[in-house]
């Protein structure tokens, strides 16, 4: 619970630096192809936007393997493939707002993503993957609907593989899971009359982290 408490603070922290000092003139290249393709997600986020532009991304796979907070729920990453490419937008943003979305993106203190720098025509870029990607994993139906949304108003997305991408199947029953292993870690050091108790402290943590990840004290003052 402490990790969690300090990754919300840092949160606040970051949204009160851009709050106060912009630094409008340090920006940086962000490619999205998950939910942040949505410009109504960036709104919510308070994301200010100068630039952007359709991109492919090389040697990447577009896979929903990272582990969301139900059973089998996943979204979106950028996982490493040769030959194969990812679909989405450029964004210009404030290096102040890539640090708020670093939060948003789970990678300070939670370590559910990391971040992957590149270059294009000499500028540097980033992206987010999967830390601890997982197999078998559904997005849910309005995430998927983000990103075909997005993908129909992309020219650079060919028509077949949109369409495949709308068949991929979706998360259709919210299940609380029982796995251990994000916040309880080393379980076989732990007696097995404990496993219960370890259980519902995992879950507890999962649903305080959902319920904690968007509200904010300090984010509706920042204007975009």
């Amino acid at each position: 619970m402490f990790r969690i408490i300090l990754w919300k603070l840092g949160f606040e922290w970051c949204h009160l630096k851009r709050l106060l000092s912009p630094q409008s003139d340090r920006k940086i290249l962000y490619f999205a192809f998950g939910a942040n393709l949505s410009p109504e997600v960036l709104r919510q986020r308070h994301i200010r936007v100068f630039e952007q532009f359709n991109f492919v991304l090389d040697n990447t796979v577009l896979n929903f393997s990272q582990p969301g907070f139900y059973k089998q729920h996943g979204y979106a990453s950028a996982d490493a493939a040769e030959h194969q490419v990812v679909y989405g937008i450029m964004y210009l943003i404030l290096k102040r707002d890539a640090e708020r979305m670093d939060y948003f993106e789970g990678v300070p203190v939670l370590r559910a993503h990391e971040k992957i720098f590149r270059q294009i025509e000499g500028k540097q870029f980033y992206f987010y993957r999967a830390a601890r990607a997982a197999e078998g994993l559904k997005p849910t139906r309005e995430y998927l609907n983000y990103i075909c949304d997005a993908y129909q108003q992309m020219d650079c997305v060919p028509n077949d593989y949109l369409e495949s991408l709308k068949k991929t199947e979706v998360l259709d029953y919210f299940e609380v899971p029982n796995e251990i292993g994000e916040f309880v870690t080393d379980i076989e050091f732990w007696p097995r009359f404990m496993f219960p108790m370890l259980e519902f402290y995992e879950k507890l943590c999962l649903r305080t982290v959902e319920f904690i990840w968007n509200p904010s004290l300090v984010q509706w003052m920042i204007k975009r």
